[in-house]
């Protein structure tokens, strides 16, 4: 019998309880399923994404393996399972929430199919809850005016907690707990048409059960600020274990408790009321028709489920800046420096004086603008304003908004408590004819960077950019109101905003801790609002695009950039009306007439076409920096693609902080490479890689020995203890680094070698811990020794190209090179001279030539 027949008016009930004791296995498979939905929406709180991905995986484990769950399928069940497993396992490890909680939408729709009629029903109810939550959580990544409606009930249900507790609660969706009531009051409302009637009483009950249970999370939720200052104020030798957790927990993973919550009340619908088995309606007993109009409506769901992500993700227009023009503002709180040799440290990094060697990179023309006149904007395609701290002169509003009338796109860096708490500041007056507004208070994290913590929404600039490296760049700034028609862009879900206090001495910043009042959780950083023929991208944060962070979030700025200058409008109202009349006729089909081949199919439909509308749009959205448009090739990558040794935060003792800057001296855009593809790598003169974990493929291989053929150097520091994933690159361009004739490479140790000798001059170059390198080239080059007599650096030439071969892992990093607040090495700054040195050979500049060292401070072995 064909599937959809078998499915279509499965309500019809048949006097055949399910016994309590039966029930057991359908509770503990449905139960895991959900809160696996949960986890994979990230509604339980704060996780690290590997850690939600495994936790999520672990409860979709426990369904499909769940006991007692009654079969009528059993060596299908065998069978298949390894093949939904395995389906799920890939839905879950994608970058797209909604996918991942659609796999739990999968496991249910497989167990409820081979169930027996007795766990049919209620697995059916959880699979389409799940689907609906994961529509829910697509819409409101995808379609802007979702995410507010959101957030505004979020906000409702906040207050009303607040109104019984007689104290405020400010919070969105997440912290409100939405996903949970969109999940347990869709299984309600079809647990009321699974089960006998009379329904009135259950009905009741429920609606009462469901309230008073999300009541008293949100109470809870409420009441965090106290526990927090309770914990804060008790001894650390008075703290267990549990308030150790609890301290680092809260308010982060409250929403834990709704979980359990919402898990106990479905549990109760599950395992002690009389679930009825539906009787399936043979082929004889329903009309012809009825198989033929089950199809067409799977057929048209599935369809829908195609065209949604058609219809409010897929943008393929190139976000091209070849011959665009940006005027970037030069006044404001703000300077146009560059890193310079013999300044040294985090903040020798200048501030914004690499943006417009950025800009041009891209492709596009950069100016700067003293007064934003009519003649410096008239044929611009984008203007910047970064942190305009001044009272604006007279008429350069009007000019600013006249621009973006006519047809130019604004981009308004604000940052955190600026001005005062009525909003008074420079960057509201820009934004006076939008409903965007930039607050008065820190928009702060709760992990560092906004690591893990952001929502980005479905647009150009964001598509498959991933937050566990803080890609986009935002620090502590402040947080943007966004009324519709505004549009958020990019959310902080894993914050608060913590209120300005114009008494601070701490440039009017708050105390620095959630206090009542404050919001919790998904907080706007970046928003966006059509005006007249243009459009304005409010920031509350300037640190993205400044020297040091536009390294790691490039790729982002590269596509806001692009967005602006292109002049495209991601999200028209006509889009946001389709997206969300379609999220509601999915839902409708899904609840109205629940069968489990259309809530299959679209799953599987708003999977495929999420994915592949994902790299399309990303596909197109890359505006790609290329230093070939000076000589000699200004683009200097550093690999952050291949798992490197150094860390991921740029001033740690093992951060490439002085690294990048160290480029950025001898004149170099200095960026990180997170894709290592011959597009990217082509355009660039330099790449450095710092000891990789994971080994280059064969075609990332190819890609860096093209590169070097083709004119370009590449750098890799790399001791003998982390060498076996880069060996196959090392062995095809030339080197030798298993030491053949000895049993086992010994270490040099930490050391300091010379490098330059002649009769009055003797400089040296410092390893923090070295092995000795070899190479099968007769012509390579050493640069440096260490004791007797082995070659620690080794330079190779290949096509028209170079490689350099450094023996030392940790050569390259912070610790080695230069110091967060610029202290001198014993009092001396050797290797940052040997690298300015170093990049002279390597481009055939004329050699720049270090201060001769000749005393050696004690601490270091000198090399003979």
């Amino acid at each position: 019998m064909h599937p959809v027949e078998r499915e279509q008016d499965e309500l019809q009930v048949v006097d055949r309880p399910i016994e309590a004791s039966a029930a057991f296995g359908p509770v503990v498979a449905v139960l895991s399923a959900l809160a696996a939905a949960w986890l994979a929406a990230g509604s339980t709180g704060l996780l690290a994404h590997p850690l939600r991905r495994t936790c999520a995986l672990i409860a979709l484990g426990i369904a499909l393996l769940a006991p007692g769950v009654e079969m009528r399928r059993r060596g299908v069940r065998i069978l298949l399972t390894p093949l939904i497993a395995g389906a799920a396992i890939a839905m879950v490890a994608l970058p797209l929430p909604a996918v991942n909680v659609l796999a739990a939408t999968i496991v249910l729709v497989f167990l409820a199919w081979i169930s027996t009629d007795q766990s049919k029903d209620s697995l059916r109810a959880a699979a389409a809850a799940t689907a609906v939550l994961g529509l829910s959580v697509f819409a409101r990544a995808s379609i802007p005016s979702i995410w507010q409606l959101a957030d505004v009930l979020g906000r409702m249900l906040g207050a009303a907690a607040g109104a019984i507790a007689q104290r405020p609660l400010h919070v969105g969706a997440t912290f409100a707990g939405m996903d949970f009531l969109v999940v347990t009051g869709v299984f309600w409302c079809l647990y009321l048409v699974c089960t006998k009637p009379p329904r009135t009483a259950r009905a009741v009950y429920g609606f009462t059960a469901i309230l008073a249970g999300h009541v008293v999370y949100l109470l809870a939720v409420l009441h965090v600020p106290d526990l927090l200052v309770a914990m804060t104020e008790s001894t650390a030798q008075n703290s267990g274990w549990l308030v150790l957790w609890a301290r680092k927990a809260l308010p982060w993973n409250a929403p834990l408790l709704a979980c359990a919550i919402h898990l106990m009340l479905i549990g109760t619908m599950l395992r002690w009321s009389t679930w009825a088995s539906a009787a399936i309606r043979t082929r004889a007993d329903r009309p012809g028709r009825s198989a033929w109009t089950g199809l067409a409506m799977g057929s048209a769901a599935m369809a829908m489920a195609i065209l949604l992500p058609v219809a409010t993700v897929l943008d393929t227009r190139a976000l091209n800046m070849e011959g665009q023009k940006i005027v970037f503002y030069e006044k404001g709180f703000l300077n146009w420096l560059k890193p310079t040799h013999g300044s040294y440290g985090r903040l020798s990094g200048g501030m914004y004086g690499m943006l417009p060697v950025f800009v041009e990179s891209l492709g596009a023309e950069s100016r700067f603008s003293p007064d934003l006149s009519e003649a410096d904007l008239a044929d611009a395609d984008a203007l910047v304003l970064i942190f305009p701290n001044e009272p604006w002169a007279e008429g350069q509003l009007d000019r600013i908004h006249q621009f973006v009338q006519r047809g130019g796109s604004l981009l308004l860096l604000g940052e955190h408590t600026t001005g005062d708490a009525d909003g008074n500041n420079r960057f509201n007056d820009v934004l006076a004819p939008t409903s965007m507004r930039v607050r008065f208070d820190s928009a702060t994290f709760a992990v560092g960077g906004w690591l893990h913590s952001y929502e980005a929404l479905a647009h150009p600039t964001t598509t498959e950019i991933a937050d566990d490296r803080n890609e986009f760049g935002v620090v502590i700034g402040a947080s943007v109101r966004a009324r519709w028609p505004a549009r958020p862009v990019l959310v902080g879900r894993w914050g608060w905003n913590d209120a300005g206090d114009e008494a601070s001495a701490r440039a009017l910043m708050g105390n620095g801790r959630y206090d009542p009042g404050e919001k919790l959780g998904d907080l706007v950083l970046a928003a966006e609002q059509p005006m007249g023929q243009g459009r304005i991208i409010a920031f509350g944060d300037t640190s993205g695009f400044s020297n040091a962070i536009n390294v790691s979030s490039h790729v982002f700025t590269s596509r806001l950039l692009g967005y602006l200058a292109g002049g495209v409008e991601a999200h028209p109202m006509w889009q946001q009306l389709l997206g969300a009349m379609i999220v509601l006729l999915l839902a409708a089909l899904l609840c109205l007439r629940p069968s489990l081949a259309k809530t299959a199919l679209v799953a599987i439909g708003l999977t495929a076409s999420l994915a592949v509308c994902v790299q399309a749009t990303s596909a197109v959205a890359r505006p790609l920096p290329d230093g070939r448009q000076v000589t000699p090739n200004n683009l200097a990558y550093i690999d952050a693609s291949h798992l490197e040794a150094y860390s991921g935060e740029s001033w740690r003792p093992d951060g490439v902080g002085g690294l990048a800057l160290t480029l950025m001296r001898s004149g170099y855009l200095t960026l990180s490479l997170g894709e290592l593809t011959a597009e990217r790598l082509e355009r660039a003169g330099l790449l450095v890689s710092i000891a990789p974990s994971r080994a280059f493929a064969p075609a990332e291989r190819q890609t860096i020995i093209d590169f070097v053929n083709a004119g370009g150097t590449f750098i890799i520091t790399v001791g003998q203890d982390r060498m076996e994933p880069s060996l196959p690159l090392l062995r095809e361009l030339g080197f030798e680094p298993e030491q053949a004739d000895a049993l086992e490479p010994a270490p040099l140790g930490h050391f300091k070698s010379p490098y330059l000798e002649s009769a009055d001059r003797r400089v040296y170059v410092r390893f923090h811990a070295a092995w000795s390198v070899r190479s099968s080239d007769p012509n390579a080059r050493v640069i440096a020794y260490g004791r007797d007599n082995q070659p620690v650096i080794l330079l190779h030439r290949i096509g028209q190209g170079k490689v350099v071969l450094v023996g030392d892992t940790g050569f390259a990093m912070n610790k080695n090179l230069e110091w967060e607040g610029g202290e001198p090495f014993e009092g001396l700054r050797e290797n940052a001279d040997f690298w300015r040195w170093l990049l002279t050979v390597l481009r055939e500049e004329p050699m720049w030539l270090p201060e001769a060292v000749r005393e050696q401070p004690a601490g270091a072995e000198v090399a003979p």
